[in-house]
């Protein structure tokens, strides 16, 4: 049986019915490497089709261990088709800003700071 739901101590991820995934870093907690792997075998494991829009949430006071950004801008490592990044505080918007400047990810990648309007952008990327 397929599951519908990973659930990490520092993440939450899922396939959400409106046909993005899903990526909730959980309240002050380091996403790294490890969660990185696990969710892509998930993803293998647990999908017919993998390449999707992601909806990415840092919860307050999370933060990315190093390494983690330069992996994503890989194309090869993803399953992603767009990314919206879902930020709380400044410190987020920092993280995303330098993940779009400095690494340039190829796939289309955009910053909101509201739930509403992030949703209607990667509708539009599915």
């Amino acid at each position: 049986m397929k599951k519908q739901r990973l659930t990490d101590t520092n993440f939450e991820f899922h396939l959400d019915d409106r046909g993005f995934y899903y990526l909730r870093l959980k309240e002050g907690e380091e996403f790294n490497m490890k969660d990185i792997k696990n969710i892509n075998l998930f993803i293998l494991e647990n999908r017919d089709s993998f390449q999707k829009p992601f909806l990415i949430e840092f919860g307050y006071g999370s933060t990315i261990s190093d390494g983690v950004q330069e992996h994503l801008t890989n194309s090869a490592n993803r399953f992603s088709t767009a990314d919206a990044i879902l930020i709380s505080t400044y410190a987020h918007q920092l993280i995303a800003k330098f993940y779009i400047r400095h690494y340039k990810p190829t796939k289309p990648t955009k910053i909101f700071e509201s739930i509403f309007e992030a949703l209607e952008w990667i509708e539009k990327q599915g």
